[in-house]
């Protein structure tokens, strides 16, 4: 399988909300998160389900609850981007989104019990392939434990103007500037050395 989405974040919630590429370009804007199907694939490629289980929520789920729950996948991306969003731009949490969020965390939760595993007790993890919103459960729990982390600090907007994507800055002197140095970084470079090189020959025409 090709894998379509670039898990530059650092953390499987910043990853998630970078699913709408060019957010802020309309013209240009790409949702990677159209269908079901690609929800799936986002969920397999940054290893919330595994291939078997992906293979089985596609099996089971209807068309009428793919509609359904990639509703929710969105409105989730979109209620965890403005959270963490806010956070690398030096805001408070937004009261709104987290309202909204607070409802995902109600709602879809990873159910876990207590069972054994060898001669120990412990607290298992349930089957996120038992229910077909079952791949946002990681997400939610993933995106609560980073907002009500120390972490939420070096959360940060990529540099570049036309990317912003988020990411979680953990280098030893929290200088990070872009999602990907390949990607922005690169880009970056290169408009700057064009900018140099037009003035250049501004300043020494012919």
């Amino acid at each position: 399988m090709t894998e379509r989405f670039q898990l530059v974040a650092g953390h499987v919630a910043l990853d998630f909300a970078n699913t709408l590429d060019w957010r802020f370009e309309p013209k240009r804007r790409i949702d990677l998160l159209s269908s079901y199907e690609q929800l799936l694939d986002f969920a397999r490629q940054s290893g919330v389900v595994s291939a078997s289980q992906a293979r089985r929520l596609r099996a089971r789920t209807s068309e009428r609850d793919a509609v359904r729950i990639l509703r929710q996948a969105i409105n989730l991306r979109e209620a965890i981007d403005s959270l963490f969003r806010s956070s690398a731009l030096g805001g408070s949490v937004p009261r709104g989104p987290l309202e909204q969020f607070n409802r995902f965390f109600q709602d879809l939760r990873l159910p876990s019990c207590i069972g054994h595993r060898g001669s120990e007790v412990v607290l298992v993890s349930g089957d996120v392939s038992a229910r077909s919103d079952g791949p946002l459960w990681p997400i939610v729990d993933a995106a609560a434990g980073l907002l009500t982390s120390a972490d939420r600090a070096r959360v940060r907007e990529c540099g570049e103007p036309t990317c912003r994507w988020l990411f979680l800055d953990i280098s030893k002197n929290q200088s990070r500037q872009w999602c990907s140095m390949k990607i922005c970084g690169n880009r970056a470079k290169v408009k700057r050395f064009r900018t140099m090189r037009r003035a250049h020959r501004r300043q020494h025409p012919g």
